[in-house]
């Protein structure tokens, strides 16, 4: 599924009015009609009452065809408006006069006591549409704006909000301010970015995708950057197997992670590999810590390295790794290394002295202090998979700043870095050095435990030491490391998932991804 940010809806918009020679009248006729013909199929039954809320601008434009669609269909609508009708100017004025000429009820909010009238009305209605603003408010709610949204979130009845809703910032999903609560949000023409990441998709509820007439070749000459990961994605990593290959076809990584104390994170990367079909899997880690790995990881080969007093990894195993590359098809590197100095100088001269495809996880995200020189310098294929933290520390900003815009600090990270960036969190991002985006809609709370993104690592991992590149590697692993998590969360809920609850579920959901798309 595409996803556009406002600022590139506007262009399509645009190239279809001027362009194309499509009215823009037509286009907000088709607009409200997509969202009446949603109402109706909802509700099949019975006469509806229906308060229908309108702005200034387009959308309330949009919600005055709502009111007039409705309404002729038989339901009782009331339309309010949140401006004298003075304020009301091109389409929008001329759906307020048609509106006015059909006779339709029409309250003017800011009049005396109309606030009440509203609230009363919103308390006893089946439908309520909000139509106040789209995706061109670029300030915060103040004022009536914000009792407004109150009101219509508060409503006991299906609250529809036409594009996006009100308040809600369409390329971050941030609310300004504040925004409206809704069951169902018809997203016109295309889904918008800030619909799909949190908190927006809160906000949100079911989002919906109204064709409004707008025709493909509007697109031509802009890029739509963004898209969701999709089933397909998994199925174009893990392709039927030929029946003449043995284990070396598969891919051999390296993983080279752990610590005292902390040999779990390497054990979970490299089982999160083998579940994600790589051949073989050697775990290079402190040779204090071999005995746990040899013993919880059955299939897993270990390499013993020199380690440093407090137990991790020192600069003396530099000479180890490089040897150990030699057979190898991909690295993964990180989990539970510790920021130990020594650790964290291995960490760098590995990666400067290989060109092997990489996964570059936690602690060795932490060795970069933000120099992202070295991984752009790389002759090989780079992921990086912060989570907002460790996406700070890179570029030198605050985890508050990177969650107020994930999909620009992303961007930005790939930009810098030249490599493919898996921004983890809820609705993981993949982007890409040259500006496209992609969004993951599998997974629950239930993964925020520890050990989860070691195991991501592990499966990004085995893609890449299977020869796939590394924007395929991480789309297929993010999408099927979410459902993995979706089917443990089904088995026990989301409060008792762990990262081994997610290997075990990675078999049963590849299964079902695979069995049930057609790909």
């Amino acid at each position: 599924m595409r996803l556009v940010t406002p600022q590139l809806m506007r262009k399509i918009d645009n190239r279809a009015i001027e362009d194309l020679g499509i009215p823009s009248l037509v286009l907000m006729e088709s607009a409200g009609v997509c969202v009446a013909d949603e109402i109706e199929q909802r509700f099949p039954d019975g006469i509806l009452k229906v308060t229908v809320i309108c702005g200034p601008g387009n959308n309330g434009g949009d919600g005055m065809v709502i009111s007039r669609h409705l309404s002729d269909r038989g339901h009782e609508v009331v339309t309010f408006l949140s401006e004298p009708r003075s304020s009301y100017k091109k389409d929008a004025k001329v759906q307020l006069k048609t509106i006015s000429k059909l006779n339709l009820p029409v309250i003017t909010v800011p009049k005396s006591g109309n606030l009440e009238t509203l609230r009363k009305r919103i308390s006893e209605s089946e439908i309520v549409v909000d139509a106040l603003f789209g995706t061109g408010m670029e300030r915060d709610v103040a004022g009536i704006y914000a009792d407004l949204m109150e009101i219509i979130s508060s409503a006991a009845g299906t609250v529809f909000s036409v594009d996006i809703p009100s308040g809600l910032n369409g390329l971050t999903g941030l609310p300004m301010g504040t925004a409206v609560t809704a069951d169902v949000t018809v997203s016109l023409a295309y889904p918008k970015l800030g619909l799909v990441l949190f908190p927006g998709a809160s906000y949100a509820g079911e989002v919906v995708v109204g064709d409004i007439g707008i025709p493909e070749a509007a697109t031509d000459g802009l890029t739509i950057e963004g898209s969701t990961v999709e089933p397909v994605d998994v199925c174009e990593a893990f392709t039927e197997r030929w029946p003449d290959t043995h284990k070396g076809t598969y891919g051999h990584l390296l993983v080279v992670a752990g610590s005292t104390g902390r040999a779990g994170a390497g054990i979970l990367t490299s089982n999160g590999a083998l579940r994600s079909g790589t051949g073989l899997v050697t775990l290079a880690l402190p040779s204090s810590a071999v005995t746990a790995a040899d013993a919880a990881a059955l299939e897993v080969m270990t390499e013993p390295l020199p380690e440093t007093l407090e137990g991790t990894i020192s600069h003396a195993g530099l000479q180890a790794i490089m040897s150990l590359l030699d057979d190898m098809d991909a690295l993964a590197i990180g989990p539970g290394l510790t920021v130990h100095e020594e650790t964290s100088r291995l960490v760098l001269d590995v990666l400067a002295s290989t060109d092997l495809p990489v996964v570059i996880d936690a602690d060795a995200l932490n060795a970069l202090d933000g120099e992202l020189k070295l991984i752009q310098a790389r002759g090989g294929h780079t992921i990086l998979t912060p989570h907002p933290g460790e996406m700070g520390r890179l570029l030198g900003v605050s985890t508050a700043q990177v969650q107020a815009d994930r999909v620009g600090a992303a961007l930005k990270c790939a930009k810098k870095s030249g490599a493919v960036v898996v921004l983890k969190g809820s609705r993981t991002i993949v982007t890409q050095p040259d500006g496209s985006y992609y969004i993951n809609m599998t997974g629950n709370p239930g993964m925020a435990t520890a050990g989860s993104g070691d195991v991501l690592t592990g499966m990004i991992g085995a893609l890449l030491a299977r020869g796939l590149d590394p924007v395929a590697s991480s789309l297929a692993s993010v999408y099927l490391h979410g459902a993995a998590g979706d089917h443990a969360a089904d088995r026990m809920t989301e409060h008792s998932v762990t990262a081994s609850d997610l290997l075990e579920d990675i078999g049963p959901t590849l299964k079902n991804i695979l069995t049930e798309t057609l790909c």
